[in-house]
């Protein structure tokens, strides 16, 4: 994805490099838009939801993990971004029957941490992606949706399940549309 650093030039063999890895965006895409999909049409325990949401986070962690800044940059906040990912992902299939309550908290701050680092991400590279402004958009959403998480975690599941549903749709068409530009990339770096 991007990275908030953005401390290097893009060069053509960079581009090239990163251009081969745009099919891991959007297989990402793709799973985070059909699980939206799915959360939003199934009606959910706690548990299966925890299953669900475990699965998402891990899978996407997985995938930020590898995929390289599309400014050509290091994997360092890529992969540090994915860990966090993985372990909260981890941490949902650990407690099998987690409460409403924990719900809302690990959804609600995994929302605004994301949201912070794709808004800084967008911001920092506005120069390598004519896409940066999505990033900082969505990255204020995520922020503000995690904050109301965050002071209301007694609110119903459906709640959660609707936001968590249309996040994950929102978050997998951004990676589809941004995989499509990694694709071109060699093309718009001389």
């Amino acid at each position: 994805m991007l990275n908030p650093t953005n401390q290097t030039e893009l060069t053509h063999a960079d581009a090239v490099e990163i251009s081969k890895t745009w099919i891991l965006l959007l297989i990402s895409g793709l799973i985070s838009v059909i699980v939206g999909i799915i959360i939003l049409r199934v009606h959910w325990t706690k548990d299966d939801l925890a299953l669900v949401v475990a699965i998402l986070f891990i899978l996407r962690g997985l995938f930020r993990a590898i995929v390289r800044p599309i400014d050509g940059s290091g994997r360092g906040w890529n992969v540090f971004v994915g860990a966090l990912e993985v372990a909260v992902g981890i941490a949902f299939l650990v407690w099998s029957g987690p409460t409403l309550l924990v719900l809302a908290i690990f959804i609600g701050a995994w929302v605004v941490v994301t949201g912070i680092f794709d808004f800084v991400g967008g911001v920092a590279n506005r120069h390598s992606t004519s896409l940066w402004w999505l990033f900082a958009i969505f990255g204020v959403i995520e922020v503000i949706l995690g904050i109301i998480l965050l002071n209301n975690p007694e609110g119903t599941l459906a709640l959660i399940v609707l936001l968590v549903g249309i996040w994950s749709i929102v978050v997998g068409i951004l990676q589809i549309v941004v995989s499509f530009e990694v694709k071109h990339l060699p093309k718009m770096v001389k």
